[in-house]
């Protein structure tokens, strides 16, 4: 498990939390309010809670950025 707190500049903030999937991707969970699935490049798609564009946006543009598998 990977834990980031992050601040995009648009005076929003997250604390996102990562895990591994065992079937591809991985799981990615949004101060426990929305659950995302990643896939480094590709995709960030949306499971469950609360599906805020601007959030995905946030935590797109994080990873692409941040995170290396």
């Amino acid at each position: 498990m990977r834990s980031f707190d992050f601040q995009p500049g648009d005076g929003s903030r997250y604390f996102i939390q990562l895990f591994k999937s065992e079937h591809g991707g991985i799981f990615v969970i949004n101060h426990e309010e929305s659950m995302w699935r990643y896939h480094p490049g590709d995709c960030l798609k949306f499971l469950m809670g609360n599906n805020n564009e601007w959030t995905h946006k946030a935590i797109w543009n994080f990873l692409e950025a941040n995170y290396n598998v």
